[in-house]
């Protein structure tokens, strides 16, 4: 039986509603083990905790950071003395979306160092790479990242990964690829997504970027991370997937959202917490009805 990863969402050094990161962590937990689980044979629980020092030892914390005081590509899973994970995360909008990210990324490969060999992809062969043998980076949610693929928990945003079948020799029909059904083969990378590997023969790491551009148009671009000064030391200090994260500098993941989908995301939120205030109301009212009967139940028990 696999044993369960826990895993905390804890704010550290930012003022955040524990209302919304309770609900965040409860969405969390549900992809976990309702979607993530099956697929990936990884079972979590995600918790809510208000400060850093409530954390049990044995967590792996995602910490819920001020966006306006953290250094530039800082956010992303780390690794402590210990070589144990944990994740930091922005405040913003949406930000449950890049929580679900490190979340499932940090149970799929916790130590950051987690290779899966296979043919250079297509997207790179096109961009002028020889094809051969590499070894990917195994970051589940990079390549469908982007804002537009994520999907709703009770309301809250949470974000789509790759299944295994990712790595597939070929496409064929009905396998899934991402759990929303992005991709229609293995080793595509979605719009505003990346994709890091190793190559074997120079020892490099190198990464396809699919972003749009400031022109709203795609320009995809291989890119040698091995050559930021940032990157090796990074590495040196604690993993291959941190010092990806550090070097890596996404496009705004919430920008490609159409002006429908911010719509149906905040319709949906609203929706979702209206519908939860009238249910705490109705439960309220009929605990308070069943300790009132219960207690003149005692009294008519005490005077007969």
């Amino acid at each position: 039986m696999s044993s369960v990863a826990n895993v905390a969402l804890v704010p550290r050094g930012v003022k955040v509603d524990m209302s919304e990161v309770a609900n965040v962590a409860a969405a969390l937990s549900i992809q976990c083990v309702r979607d993530f689980a099956p697929i990936w044979g990884i079972s979590a629980t995600v918790s809510a905790f208000p400060k850093p020092a409530d954390v049990p030892v044995g967590f792996w914390p995602i910490y819920i950071e001020d966006r306006f005081k953290l250094p530039d590509g800082s956010t992303g899973i780390h690794l402590n003395s210990l070589n144990q994970p944990y994740a930091l995360v922005e405040t913003g909008e949406h930000w449950s979306l890049n929580a679900s990210h490190e979340c499932l990324e940090m149970l799929v490969d916790p130590h950051g160092n987690r290779l899966h060999a296979g043919p250079v992809l297509d997207a790179a062969v096109q961009q002028g790479l020889a094809q051969h043998q590499v070894q990917y980076v195994v970051e589940v949610c990079s390549p469908v990242e982007d804002g537009q693929y994520g999907y709703q928990i009770n309301g809250v945003l949470v974000s789509d990964f790759f299944t295994p079948s990712f790595y597939d020799p070929a496409a064929a029909a009905g396998v899934r690829y991402d759990f929303v059904g992005v991709l229609s083969g293995p080793l595509e990378v979605a719009v505003n997504g990346c994709l890091a590997w190793l190559d074997p023969v120079s020892s490099d790491a190198m990464q396809l970027q699919n972003f749009l551009g400031p022109d709203s148009r795609l320009h995809p671009q291989v890119v040698n991370l091995s050559r930021s000064n940032m990157f090796q030391e990074v590495l040196s200090k604690e993993a291959l997937r941190p010092a990806i994260d550090r070097v890596t500098v996404s496009p705004n993941l919430l920008a490609s959202l159409s002006r429908e989908q911010h719509v149906l995301f905040e319709t949906r939120y609203r929706s979702v917490r209206h519908a939860a205030q009238i249910n705490a109301r109705k439960m309220q009212d009929e605990v308070e009805q069943s300790l009132a009967f219960h207690e003149e139940l005692l009294g008519a028990c005490l005077t007969s």
